[in-house]
């Protein structure tokens, strides 16, 4: 038996080679018969062509939907051998079989579709045409006779069907499935969702569609009806209009997958409970899969969904925003507060106070309506002076000038409610002191060795400090500019002619021209030329990935400590560079004046704090005793 059975199996491969069929044919033939001919032995049989599909029947899960077919049309050769002498054509075609089962519009739908396929290679278009007929009369099997009747229950049974087969043959199947589905999309014959189904059920993860509760998923529906909503066709385009924005700022690869997989998702979840999008659909939605993924997918999921939503209200956010939420003090005052509060704070916005400043009015205010809640104030009609200072005993602060800083604040506040008749008592402002002992602080600089530790890592060519580090570091040390003056430097601020930089300081206003060290200028020149990103922003440095924007002002620190790593000063940043500027300058003669306006100042105030770090030319306005009439007694002194 083993001796014929070799035997045909050779005539059927020379046979196959014969036609030229493919090197993947060819090996499924060999692994079947080299699979079948161990099984006839072990068994103890002679080959038949019932035992060989016994036998097939047997491993079918081990094998590919492809090698299946492969497997039976190797038996069916076999079989020819032993039974006819010779390999017959015209075999047992499965698809034609199936698609005679279907009903005359999925007939028509499969015939189209192998047209659809038509340029492809035979073998892919006739095993896309049998599996593509048993998807359809499965769907059959449902009571689907209608592409119009297909919906997403009928096709989470179909994506069901292949669970409990191996890998590969799931995967045949979702592929088989996706392209069908594609296909009809194109016809028009589905909606789009359908082509986002197979990917979004493969990751095996029903919460993405369902985890919304029944009683919340009625509640949004009848939400719906009263507020701006869009349709699924409009959010389609701004989610490709989304996309295009990564894509046009270079985001990688696996962030632009991202953008696209997360909206897809969101897409699939509104299609499948037939909603249309709204920013309260992307909240519920969010929260429902808060307890099923973990914190960094939740932030690339919320990330996604708060810039679909500001694409929706009209807003142009730039992409690397961040959108952080975090319970403020101001969620936590007292309601009664709320009124006034807010119609203040909308007053310092009218008069056009910067954010920070706002910012600081709204944590006084803040921590005097929480304080003077807590000693049971109810209505500020109510308030008075006793309650006022007690509140002010009450509130601790690290430093007086902190709390002075605060109570300035608050004072102004009261001063307000007093003139819109707010209190009882319009004078209540004055009960609460404004006042602090004066703070000299010490000027940190740079030690000689951590100056020359950068000037080294300056001239290095192997260091490991970037080119963006490096520039960075010498415009603080040797032009002394402030983090946010560097940050903010602009190509067109740079002088290369004149050698010089022209800069509109951030927190004076105030606008300077500078002299460019060489060094300074070399740096910036080789940073630009071999090191920075290519981009249209007109600012100097950028961040090293996608999106290339301006970098913030954490870089300057970062490069900082990167290039003194041993280094911990408290209360000493980046600023050091540019109080080590000065007092070089005041060492090497420079006079004040001078000092002053290559700092940016427009007086001399802040620059005589710096007059003391110079110990040679202190000791030379040092006073004698006995000039002063003081007497040297006492203490080390050796009369």
């Amino acid at each position: 038996m083993n001796d014929d059975f070799n035997q045909h199996a050779q005539t059927v491969m020379e046979h196959i080679t014969d036609l030229g069929r493919s090197d993947e044919t060819k090996r499924a033939y060999e692994l079947c018969f080299d699979m079948l001919g161990k099984h006839l032995l072990e068994t103890e049989m002679d080959f038949s062509i019932e035992e060989a599909f016994k036998w097939l029947d047997s491993i079918s899960g081990q094998l590919s939907q492809v090698n299946i077919g492969l497997f039976k049309a190797a038996i069916n050769k076999l079989n020819d051998l032993y039974f006819y002498g010779e390999i017959r054509t015209g075999h047992y075609d499965r698809s034609k079989t199936l698609a005679g089962k279907l009903c005359d519009e999925f007939q028509l739908v499969h015939r189209e579709l192998i047209i659809y396929l038509s340029g492809k290679a035979e073998a892919t278009i006739k095993r896309h045409s049998c599996e593509s007929a048993g998807i359809l009369l499965r769907f059959q099997s449902r009571g689907v006779f209608s592409v119009a009747d297909v919906s997403y229950g009928v096709l989470l049974e179909e994506f069901s069907f292949s669970d409990e087969k191996s890998y590969y043959v799931r995967s045949v199947h979702h592929g088989n499935l996706r392209l069908l589905l594609q296909f009809l999309y194109e016809k028009t014959l589905v909606p789009y969702g359908y082509t986002l189904f197979v990917d979004g059920m493969t990751m095996r993860k029903d919460y993405f569609w369902n985890s919304v509760a029944p009683e919340h998923m009625a509640s949004l529906r009848a939400s719906l009806c009263d507020e701006k909503a869009m349709g699924l066709d409009e959010f389609r385009i701004m989610q490709d209009s989304l996309y295009q924005e990564h894509l046009q700022e270079d985001y990688s690869k696996t962030a632009l997958t991202g953008v696209r997989r997360i909206s897809n998702l969101f897409y699939l979840f509104m299609d499948m409970n037939d909603l249309c999008y709204a920013p309260a659909v992307g909240s519920i939605w969010l929260e429902s899969l808060k307890p099923h993924i973990s914190l960094l997918e939740y932030k690339h999921f919320r990330r996604v969904l708060c810039l679909i939503e500001q694409r929706f209200q009209g807003l142009t956010f730039p992409l690397q925003s961040y959108f952080v939420f975090r319970e403020t003090v101001y969620n936590r005052m007292p309601g009664w507060c709320l009124p006034d509060a807010g119609n203040y704070l909308a007053l310092k916005e009218k008069e056009g106070w910067a954010r920070s400043t706002i910012n600081m009015y709204r944590s006084s205010i803040c921590r005097f309506c929480i304080g003077i809640d807590a000693l049971g104030v109810t209505s500020f009609k109510t308030l008075t002076a006793s309650e006022v200072k007690q509140f002010n005993l009450n509130d601790q602060h690290q430093t007086p000038a902190g709390k002075n800083a605060y109570n300035s604040r608050i004072r102004k506040f009261l001063q307000f409610l007093g003139e819109a008749g707010k209190l009882g008592n319009p004078f209540l402002f004055l009960s609460l002191p404004c006042v602090c002992a004066a703070n000299e602080s010490l000027v940190i600089t740079l030690t000689e060795e951590e100056q020359e530790t950068l000037r080294n890592i300056f001239r290095a060519e192997n260091a490991t400090t970037s080119l963006r580090e490096k520039a960075m570091l010498q415009l603080g040390l040797y032009m002394g500019l402030r983090e946010t003056d560097v940050v903010s430097l602009t190509i067109d601020s740079i002088d290369w002619e004149n050698v010089s930089i022209r800069i509109l300081q951030e927190k004076t206003d105030y606008e300077i021209i500078l002299p460019m060290p060489t060094s300074v200028a070399n740096a910036l020149y080789r940073y630009i030329m071999y090191e920075r990103p290519a981009s249209d922003t007109r600012a100097v440095f950028l961040r090293k990935v996608a999106p290339f924007s301006a970098v913030g002002r954490n870089a300057c620190q970062n490069a900082l400590n990167d290039a003194l790593p041993g280094r911990d000063v408290p209360g000493s940043g980046f600023h050091v560079t540019r109080k080590t500027f000065a007092t070089n300058l005041l060492k090497n003669d420079m006079p004040p004046q001078r000092v002053a306006e290559a700092l940016g100042h427009q007086g001399l105030a802040t620059v005589h704090k710096y007059l003391s770090l110079g110990e040679e030319r202190m000791r030379l306005c040092g006073f004698s005793l006995s000039d002063r009439n003081l007497a040297f007694r006492g203490g080390f002194c050796h009369e």
